[in-house]
Order: C-alpha cells, then sequence, then structure tokens
C-alpha cells in the first residue's frame, strides 16, 4: 500500500479534478432495490452490478472522464479519452482498479504494435496519459487517482516484451505477453525520467 503523504518526491504535483462530478454514483450505493417499484427494479439492479462488477469498468471510465473533463470515447478507438475531438492534443488510457489506495493494471498481450501506437503520440505532436484510479466500491467513487505519463513506460515495456519472446523460445508452451504496471514502478520510472506525474485523493 502506498502512503501518498509518504512520498517525498519533488515530480509529485497535484492533480486537480472536478469532484462536482465524482458522486454520480453514489446515492445508487444506498438504494434498497426491493423497496423499489417493479418497474424499476431490474434497471436499478443492473446498474448496481455493473458498479461492483470486477469484470466491467465501463461506468468508472465514464466517471474518469467526467471528473478530468475530458471527452469520453464509446466506441474507443484505441484511446478512453481525449481532449478534444476535433485537433487533440491529448489522449488517455484509464486503468480503474479495485485495489483501492494502492491501484495497479495490466497491458494484457502487449506487442511491438501497442508500443509504437504510444511513440507515435510524440510525432504526432499529443501527448498520452495513464490513468491509475483506485475504486472505492463502497460509495461508486474514487480513493485515487494518479495520472501518469504514458511515455515513460515505453523502454521498460520493450526490454520486458524482447525478454519475454526471448524466453519463450525455449518452451513449448508459451507465455502470455502481460505488461504490469502499478504505483511504485510508475512513480520509480518518473523519477529516473526527471518528469512530473500527478495525484488527487479523496479527503472524505
Amino acid at each position: 500500500m502506498i502512503s501518498i503523504s509518504s512520498i517525498k518526491n519533488f515530480a509529485m504535483m497535484n492533480l486537480v479534478i472536478n469532484e462536482a462530478k465524482l458522486n454520480q454514483y453514489a446515492h445508487l450505493a444506498k438504494v434498497n432495490v426491493a423497496e423499489l417499484p417493479p418497474e424499476h427494479q431490474l434497471a436499478y439492479s443492473l446498474a448496481i452490478h455493473s458498479l461492483t462488477s470486477g469484470q466491467c469498468n465501463e461506468p468508472y471510465e465514464r466517471l474518469l472522464s467526467d471528473v478530468l473533463g475530458v471527452v469520453n470515447l464509446e466506441q474507443k478507438h484505441g484511446w478512453d479519452g481525449v481532449d478534444c475531438l476535433e485537433n487533440t492534443q491529448e489522449v488517455y488510457e484509464y486503468k480503474p482498479s479495485s485495489n483501492t489506495l494502492a491501484p495497479s493494471a495490466t497491458i494484457n498481450d502487449d506487442s511491438v504494435a501497442k508500443i509504437e501506437k504510444c511513440e507515435h503520440l510524440a510525432v504526432e505532436g499529443k501527448k498520452g496519459w495513464l490513468i491509475l484510479a483506485g475504486i472505492d466500491k463502497d460509495n461508486f467513487n474514487f480513493k485515487v487517482i494518479y495520472k501518469f505519463p504514458l511515455d515513460i513506460y515505453t523502454a521498460d515495456r520493450k526490454h520486458y516484451l524482447q525478454s519475454t519472446i526471448e524466453k519463450n523460445k525455449e518452451k513449448t508452451k508459451q507465455t502470455r505477453i502481460t505488461y504490469g504496471i502499478n504505483v511504485k514502478k510508475s512513480i520509480t520510472l518518473c523519477e529516473t525520467l526527471d518528469v512530473p506525474y500527478y495525484v488527487w485523493q479523496n479527503k472524505m
């Protein structure tokens, strides 16, 4: 578990979010579905299930777009959010996590193509961000949100990819190439590269 107050790092910046948008799902945490009119019970049950499910992050990705003040991409097109639809300058990859205080994530089936997609952002004059957010499933919002530059992972992803490919050459059963991301690794990469990252913590 990472304690934000224990992070002594000049690269850490405060992440400003729209806190007025943070609790738009919170009322659902207090709903007793059995007390609702029968015609509304299914809709509420589905909404609550999507917010408590470990397999469905769509509601929390939409919430991240709202609190960050960016455009949520329903069809994704390779990214989860953008600063604007026309003349896009910033793109966002969201990783909401059930690990509430120390969110972590994976890039499944990582590949050269996926890494090059991120590298190409700089060529296009765009900035990529990876958002690690710890979900509070008691209140259907977030406990902590970290915003890291996407390019800090490039060299490490390349090294891990090549290392795994070489190991797989000696195996009959191939190891799935899954690149793990966590707060500690991300902070270390920012420190090494001397670039800032951003943090917001729910004080409630």
